[in-house]
């Protein structure tokens, strides 16, 4: 290095310190800058690790959730057809009980009519007492 670049050098040295000291709050801001772009990138891979961890957490809750969910549903629609095929055989049941019934009660009217058939007021209370019938005239 030659003596004219030494020179140089500690002119632009003077320079430099004296505008740093008249602009200290430029310098300041740009070290604390510096400062926190070097700490943070230092601790972005433990917060990229976290956060792929939580990613993965929410993942296999929402998961599960579904699944759950799922499940809940085909228990409804199971119990649902359960509960409509258990009313229709009711149902069927039901008016089978009605058909025959209805018949009984016919073949039980016939009977007191052809039993009954010469005295009207006998006839009137037999069926008054088995069917709550009132006979009008």
């Amino acid at each position: 290095m030659s003596w004219l670049t030494w020179e140089a050098l500690k002119l632009f040295s003077k320079k430099a310190w004296i505008w740093c000291k008249h602009h200290w709050k430029i310098v300041a801001i740009v070290i604390w800058t510096l400062v926190v772009w070097i700490v943070s990138k230092r601790n972005s891979q433990a917060m990229m690790k976290v956060l792929e961890t939580a990613k993965k957490s929410y993942e296999d809750e929402m998961a599960a959730v579904n699944k759950t969910h799922e499940d809940e549903i085909k228990r409804r629609d199971e119990a649902i057809e359960k509960y409509n095929s258990l009313i229709d055989s009711i149902e069927e049941k039901y008016e089978d009980d009605k058909a025959a019934l209805t018949q009984e009660k016919k073949d039980r009217i016939r009977e007191l009519v052809e039993s009954h058939s010469t005295d009207k007021s006998a006839l009137d209370d037999a069926l008054r007492e088995e069917f709550g019938f009132e006979h009008l005239e």
